[in-house]
């Protein structure tokens, strides 16, 4: 017995299309058993381009697709990012003050029988280390002051001798994965659902404004904010953050470059603001912007003003777009017969670049939880608390950012350093870590989106260390640590003259991908 034999995804961008193109690749292998995906989308809504960073994640659900990599740069604009670069939040002060700290995808490594996080932590209380942890104990903030892509002009595809994500045009994206779809058998129906059929196995079909019904054994929601089937058809309760992450809107407004042709980043810049943050992306031809705010404390007006602001001197490619974002999760992912992936199934602010990753662990999950009979019940309330779990980490994760700073100056600021209410869960690691440095023990989960080096990234960045520094210190003679480090320095140096600078790699990739054959 096989769970399904028809499959309707209502919505399509990028959830809508990455879930076509994966599952189709996922489940229509077999020709015995074929499974029919039909995707239908309104022409009326446009893809919300907010989530123009990855995470590393992305590399492979797209070589399990059979997306040539080459294809992201020729098709979508891309860039590849070493990690995000975050200025102005601990003090409010910028980059040439020194208030900035790197979040790098890559992770500290063990030398001398201990880490080079407690390594730089040895030096640093014995008061022989003053440089930021991400400037001597890992590789890729290298790579980011240099502009200097992660991947070798000689790395295979989707491989290099370092993590990395992607930043691209998310529009361009749903493009492509929307062309292998169809390619690959995806029926594409454009139309607007304006009602859906219920019946006891969840939904029946759903009908389009033009008369005509879709019915399928199983439907997956990639209707964005609205939720149309999970949400409003199914009513599946929704559980807000809103009193927690206090960011509920963003305006973003592509800019050009100042200087076409010249050097590209290869690192996503935040930077924070009175009353949220900006991001700062560079994309092959233009610039990502936006600004991430909470409407508590500041007008659509104030925050495009901001924005343009932050933007003096860039020429902007059209006119500034103002996104409501609902922050939050519905309490089940997986009701009956639907799934919902991606705003329809939750949202947490794009800060550290979750919204993509979010859709890939939702299908790959729901895959691992897929029962042989309709109607299983275990394995659709495991998958539903694992995912709600997810997002429940993830939300502390990026709350950490906002709550540990040391900024006072704004009534935004005030609220996450002096009224924001932490979970049970943040309260409990913040406590062990002002006692010692995060370690994998402490997650305890082996799902868990990041470890618990990418936690300690933002606590020593943000300054907030164990109050009497490492317990390990004492057994650990200084000159082991200094050893550690230069290695790490010659890692570092490697790394930065063998590496191409970002446009070149990306014009490389670009050329391959206009001299690839098409099918």
């Amino acid at each position: 017995m096989i769970p399904f034999k028809s499959l309707v995804i209502v919505g399509g961008g990028t959830a809508g299309w990455l879930a076509a193109t994966y599952l189709q690749r996922a489940l229509g292998a077999n020709p015995a058993h074929p499974v029919s995906i039909t995707l239908i989308e309104s022409e009326d809504i446009s893809s919300i381009g907010v989530g123009e960073a990855t995470l590393p994640s992305l590399r492979q659900t797209l070589r399990t697709i059979g997306i040539p990599e080459a294809d992201l740069f020729g098709r979508a604009e891309a860039t590849l990012k070493n990690g995000i670069r975050f200025v102005g939040w601990r003090e409010g002060g910028d980059e040439a003050a020194g208030d900035r700290y790197d979040h790098p995808f890559d992770t500290p490594i063990a030398a001398e029988g201990y880490s080079t996080m407690t390594h730089w932590l040895n030096l640093k209380q014995r008061g022989l280390m003053q440089q930021p942890f991400t400037e001597v104990g890992v590789v890729q903030p290298a790579l980011m002051d240099a502009m200097r892509s992660p991947k070798l002009m000689a790395s295979p595809a989707y491989d290099a001798p370092i993590s990395y994500g992607y930043h691209l045009d998310a529009v361009l994206l749903a493009h492509l994965l929307r062309d292998a779809g169809i390619r690959n058998g995806v029926r594409h129906v454009v139309g607007t659902v304006e009602q859906v059929e219920l019946n006891e196995a969840g939904i029946a079909a759903v009908r389009l404004k033009d008369g005509a019904r879709h019915a399928a054994d199983f439907f997956i929601d990639c209707s964005g904010f609205s939720s149309l089937l999970l949400g409003k058809a199914l009513q599946v309760p929704f559980q807000s953050y809103g009193d927690t992450l206090l960011c509920d809107r963003a305006v973003a407004c592509p800019v050009e470059h100042e200087n076409p042709g010249g050097a590209l980043r290869s690192y996503t810049v935040s930077t924070a603001q009175k009353s949220g943050w900006t991001w700062d992306i560079d994309l092959q031809s233009r610039k990502g912007t936006g600004y991430v705010y909470a409407s508590r404390f500041c007008s659509d007006d104030e925050a495009a003003a901001t924005l343009a602001a932050c933007n003096a001197g860039r020429k902007a490619i059209g006119e500034p777009r103002v996104l409501r974002m609902r922050v939050g999760r519905h309490v089940r992912a997986w009701e009956k017969n639907c799934l919902a992936l991606g705003l329809s199934s939750g949202f947490i602010e794009p800060l550290e670049s979750t919204g993509i990753y979010l859709i890939e662990h939702a299908l790959q999950l729901w895959l691992d939880y897929l029962p042989v009979r309709p109607g299983a019940q275990a394995a659709r309330e495991c998958y539903n608390g694992l995912m709600a779990d997810l997002y429940d980490e993830l939300h502390d994760f990026v709350l950490l950012h906002y709550v540990i700073s040391q900024r006072r100056d704004t009534p935004f600021w005030r609220a996450y350093t002096e009224e924001v209410k932490l979970s049970d869960r943040l309260q409990a690691l913040l406590a062990l870590w002002r006692e010692k440095l995060p370690s994998a023990t402490d997650i305890n989960r082996h799902l868990s989106t990041f470890g618990a080096h990418n936690w300690f990234y933002i606590l020593s960045g943000m300054r907030h260390l164990p109050e009497h520094g490492s317990a390990q210190s004492p057994f650990i003679p200084p000159e082991h640590s200094r050893a550690a480090l230069a290695r790490i320095e010659k890692i570092r140096a490697a790394a930065v003259a063998q590496s191409p600078s970002m446009r070149e790699y990306a014009q490389k990739m670009h050329a391959a991908a206009a001299n690839a054959p098409r099918s």
